[in-house]
């Protein structure tokens, strides 16, 4: 058999080879492919890692806004409690005793005055009200603890039923005071809530003891509700605490509060927010290219830097990863247009500012292919091509 009959008989080989090569496979003859794109595909401008970037950004730098509400010194000195539903008040009428059911006695220590005007009250007129036993001998306070019912009253004897839903201590304090004043000369009053009953907050997710905390008279935090939780978990994403309210959720960045401070993300919680911490699984970066061991990586409390990628990832692969290639793909969550970083690290300061350039959540670090190794690998793919027809054109020989 001559050269060219062996020639010809590979190539009718070749050409039938698809459907006689073993594996998995599908027949695209049923399927239509998609129409030629009208226009080019768009190009993304790409910004280099350097010094200028880093430069831009500091100067740019605006701390994020507080999505609702935060403590500062101005809210809190304008916080107040609002009495509620099931709330318990503690009232104390200093010199007489027949109105809080106990021994009381004044600021002072010294006995009791009678009441100045005003028959004492029957059994009817203290129904609902529970005394509270009288303090220490050094003169303590003595009181009445009252429930605040359903309808959002009180009941206080010589004054009968008080609307107290939505008033605070001290606005409760100055309508019993109004209205004693009819019976008793100059009345003093301390009104506090002693029962924190009617508000509270549900703290869920990556929390060592998830639970409902009850909001009183002292502002309460999203820090504050997952400190009372017993604290995040190892896992737990603090960047991304999520603060339900009204049906709505707003992410707050916890971690920008715990390591910088940021007031702007300790959001004052209201009655029926949800606070959930979700874990690090949407937290994460991934590294793929050219690089000794392709991966996804949790982020660390919210933080990871380029160079703990491409550590976590063995580091580029010395024989076909291009070092002045290292791509940082990012917007995944915000829009399809993404923003495209570049770091050469043939420069002296690489080093240094892949240790500055912070990574955001889902973000794509790709480390290009070298041209000798894309090279090298179209060499592995026809070498077998090759090495076939010269084992062939031997034969024929």
């Amino acid at each position: 058999m001559n050269t060219k009959t062996m020639a010809a008989a590979l190539a009718a080989v070749s050409l039938c080879a698809c459907s006689l090569a073993p594996g998995p496979y599908l027949d695209t003859a049923r399927l239509e492919p998609p129409a030629p794109p009208e226009q080019t595909a768009a190009k993304f401008p790409v910004q280099m890692i350097d010094l200028e970037y880093f430069r831009k950004e500091r100067a740019a730098l605006v701390p994020a806004p507080c999505p609702l509400s935060c403590l500062s010194p101005a809210t809190r000195a304008a916080y107040e409690y609002r009495v509620g539903i099931g709330d318990q008040l503690t009232i104390i009428v200093w010199d007489h005793p027949e109105l809080t059911g106990a021994l009381g006695v004044g600021p002072t220590g010294t006995p009791p005055l009678p009441a100045s005007v005003g028959p004492s009250p029957g059994p009817a007129q203290t129904q609902g009200a529970t005394p509270l036993a009288a303090s220490s001998s050094s003169g303590g306070e003595s009181g009445l603890a009252v429930r605040v019912a359903g309808n959002g009253t009180i009941f206080f004897p010589r004054v009968g039923r008080l609307e107290v839903v939505g008033k605070s201590a001290q606005q409760v304090q100055e309508a019993l005071t109004r209205a004693l004043s009819r019976t008793i000369r100059d009345p003093q009053l301390d009104v506090r809530v002693s029962g924190f009953n009617s508000q509270s907050v549900q703290v869920t997710g990556n929390l060592r003891t998830p639970s409902s905390e009850a909001i009183t008279d002292a502002p309460l935090t999203v820090l504050d509700a997952i400190n009372r939780a017993g604290g995040a978990l190892p896992d737990a994403d603090l960047q991304n605490v999520g603060v339900t309210r009204n049906g709505r959720r707003y992410t707050v960045d916890v971690a920008a509060l715990l390591e910088t401070g940021n007031p702007l993300q300790n959001v004052l919680l209201e009655d029926g927010d949800i606070i959930d911490v979700p874990d690090r699984s949407n937290s994460r970066v991934f590294v793929l290219g050219e690089v000794n061991k392709p991966t996804s990586l949790p982020m660390n409390r919210g933080r990871l830097t380029l160079a703990d990628a491409l550590t976590g990832a063995g580091s580029l692969d010395v024989k076909t990863g291009d070092p002045r290639f290292v791509y940082v793909v990012r917007g995944a969550d915000r829009t399809l247009t993404p923003d495209v970083y570049q770091l050469d690290m043939t420069q002296v300061d690489a080093l240094m500012l892949m240790t500055k350039f912070t990574l955001q959540p889902k973000d794509v670090v790709y480390v290009q292919v070298s041209k000798s190794a894309r090279f090298n690998r179209a060499l592995e793919q026809i070498t077998p091509t090759l090495q076939s027809l010269f084992y062939t054109v031997q034969m024929s020989k």
